[in-house]
């Protein structure tokens, strides 16, 4: 029973997680990304499977942290977790990003924040279909 609701909760937030970056970078932060656009590889395209296995890894990542360190299976512990692997994500990659390219720190910020929603919302989701053991 433990590895299907680990399972859905990976597809669940799989789906979450694309729909989510769909919105955010082709939407919501469109300049933000034009204006970096010259940094990027030309053959993109060519590595969308890898971004999409990079984003189930992460996932998977989350989740499993999640179903470890969860205490109680609140709604605000998942969101205080989502918000711990964000502020851990954005130090590993938007930070390290602004830091090794030259990138506007307001792009970064603007990723940051946006990988603080993404993530609190992953919490709240594993809250709801992956309680601790024992719940």
């Amino acid at each position: 029973m433990r590895t299907k609701r680990f399972l859905l909760t990976c597809g669940v937030l799989l789906l979450v997680a694309i729909a989510w970056n769909a919105f955010v970078h082709l939407v919501v932060l469109r300049a933000a990304n034009a204006s970096v656009q010259h940094l990027r590889r030309p053959d993109l395209a060519e590595k969308a499977w890898l971004s999409l296995l990079l984003t189930a890894g992460i996932v998977m990542v989350f989740v499993w942290g999640y179903g470890r360190f969860a205490r109680n299976g609140s709604l605000r512990e998942g969101l205080s977790y989502g918000l711990f692997f964000a502020v851990l994500a954005g130090l590993l990659v938007d930070l390290n990003q602004y830091v090794l390219f030259p990138i506007p720190g307001v792009v970064a910020a603007q990723w940051f924040l946006g990988g603080l929603v993404e993530f609190s919302l992953y919490g709240m989701i594993a809250a709801w279909l992956y309680p601790p053991r024992g719940r």
